[in-house]
């Protein structure tokens, strides 16, 4: 009877799984907070005192609460995950750390969630705990895209002018991401706002008019012109640099070419909702897709990065040409 085993191909699907789990997480996430749920279920790990599970008549403790349940499923996966990088065969270190990786970062962020209800949504913790989700959708990546190499095919990073470049565009999209929690930290949308506060946000086409005053919870202390202003600086920046990597990849790495123009234009995309929502009044759904544009940007890039340093066998003949310019 021979011993259990996974192959390299169900063990990449076990990866995507997990990664696709910790990208949704982050949109359900915003729902809660968009829904004005963040404080449904006032105690932590039960949603009230006595009672584990939400009352179904009681809907932002209902919404608090699914998002709760669907955390318990992205726990179990990255445990599989974990479990799966034990028994894949040929066995890899790296995606053993890798996937505990994982492990450690839910439990970090299931942690930072507690402290997110018992104090009250503090903006401080709700921004780590969106920029902890990013880390470990990062980690799931770097996981997702190993997965389908060969061990030798991780050995062949390639270095070079496009190499540093597309590390850099990384670089400058975790710092979007920064800037745009610092924009929703200052901002409406706290996660439990009065009912007064939302009944104005219904009227009011002005963002500059909008005011913390009636806010339940703590908001940072900027003014929202003036940090969206800095986010918006920030995502011109960074789409001026993935232009010039577009134009360095058509020349050297084409093989990458597909994967940069998807970047571009959800870029784009995302720029564009940016502004409408800004000039809209921030309404809630609109803010729910700049949430889901920013998470799949940062997997766009991230993959984008990956392919350019670790290019699988078919590319790798095409990279060493062009680093060598």
């Amino acid at each position: 009877m021979g011993t259990f085993s996974i192959s390299r191909n169900r063990y990449q699907k076990i990866a995507r799984i997990s990664l696709i789990l910790l990208a949704f997480i982050i949109v359900t996430g915003a729902a809660v907070r968009l829904s004005g749920s963040g404080l449904g279920c006032s105690d932590w790990p039960t949603c009230e005192n006595d009672q584990f599970v939400a009352e179904i008549d009681d809907v932002h403790a209902m919404v608090e609460f699914v998002n709760r349940v669907i955390t318990g499923f992205v726990a179990l996966a990255v445990m599989i995950a974990v479990l799966g990088s034990l028994f894949r065969k040929p066995k890899r270190k790296d995606l053993i750390l890798l996937s505990i990786g994982l492990v450690v970062g839910v439990i970090v962020q299931i942690i930072v969630g507690a402290l997110v209800v018992r104090e009250h949504l503090p903006p401080s913790l709700v921004i780590a705990h969106f920029l902890i989700s990013m880390v470990l959708v990062w980690n799931a990546v770097e996981l997702d895209y190993r997965s389908g190499l060969t061990l030798e095919e991780t050995k062949r990073s390639s270095k070079g002018k496009l190499q540093k470049l597309s590390g850099l565009l990384v670089l400058c999209c975790s710092f979007v991401l920064v800037t745009g929690t610092i924009v929703t930290g200052s901002g409406p949308h706290s996660g439990s706002e009065s009912q007064e506060t939302k009944n104005a946000l219904e009227v009011t086409a002005n963002t500059a008019d909008i005011s913390v005053a009636g806010f339940e919870v703590e908001r940072l202390p900027f003014d929202v012109p003036d940090v969206a202003r800095i986010h918006g600086v920030s995502m011109i920046i960074f789409l001026s640099l993935m232009l010039a990597v577009l134009y360095k990849i058509r020349k050297s790495q084409p093989s990458s070419l597909p994967q940069a123009q998807n970047l571009l234009v959800a870029i784009i995309v995302q720029a564009t909702i940016g502004y409408l929502q800004y000039f809209s009044g921030v309404p809630a759904l609109l803010v729910g897709f700049h949430v889901a544009g920013a998470t799949l940007i940062w997997i766009l890039a991230l993959r984008l990065h990956l392919s350019i340093i670790l290019p699988k066998d078919g590319n790798h003949s095409v990279v060493l040409s062009s680093s060598a310019k």
